[in-house]
């Protein structure tokens, strides 16, 4: 008779609708481990092996951290023209705008930016991808090519290459094959 033995640990607290609210956060701008911080959110290392083991929950949150993407690039972008709009206003009345607020901007600009594209590294990230290939797009063909400075070489320097380089054609040509030079 053949006993089935009990499973252990804990039981899954997954569902679609914690799957859905989790996707929520992150759509909100919440990070995953924002998130696992929550009360009654699953950790960190369970919201990942979930996305291992539920295909949906996966793509789903991969689609939230897109839309997340495009909150932060907006708000980016509404920042630089609010932005604009202070310096154009203080231009066209003559006055200074007040020292830090154009750096606290930049810098809450930048932020934003950053945050863009570590959720969508693809759409707003800075990281270029370079691909070099040869002619018709086939692979780069690399050759080493050794040359040699001969003009410095004297004249008895000369000769004994040129004994050095026949004496090894002769050897070459007598065994059927390549000799390598010594050394090399």
């Amino acid at each position: 008779m053949a006993t089935t033995k009990p499973k252990r640990g804990r039981k899954t607290l997954y569902s679609k609708s914690l799957a859905d609210k989790i996707c929520d956060l992150i759509r909100e701008g919440k990070s995953e481990r924002q998130i696992s911080r929550m009360k009654g959110m699953p950790s960190y290392v369970t919201i990942g092996r979930w996305k291992d083991e539920h295909p949906d929950f996966c793509l789903q949150s991969a689609r939230a951290r897109a839309d997340s993407a495009d909150m932060f690039n907006e708000r980016r972008m509404k920042k630089s023209e609010e932005l604009y709009k202070i310096a154009k206003l203080h231009l066209s009345q003559m006055l200074d705008i007040p020292k830090g607020v154009v750096e606290a901007i930049k810098v809450s600009i930048q932020e934003d930016a950053r945050e863009a594209g570590l959720r969508d590294d693809s759409r707003f990230g800075d990281r270029k991808k370079v691909v070099v290939t040869g002619s018709n797009d086939k692979p780069v063909k690399i050759e080493a090519v050794h040359k040699y400075d001969l003009e410095k070489l004297t004249v008895d320097e000369l000769n004994q290459l040129e004994e050095l380089l026949s004496d090894r054609s002769k050897t070459a040509s007598n065994s059927g094959g390549d000799t390598p030079l010594e050394g090399s």
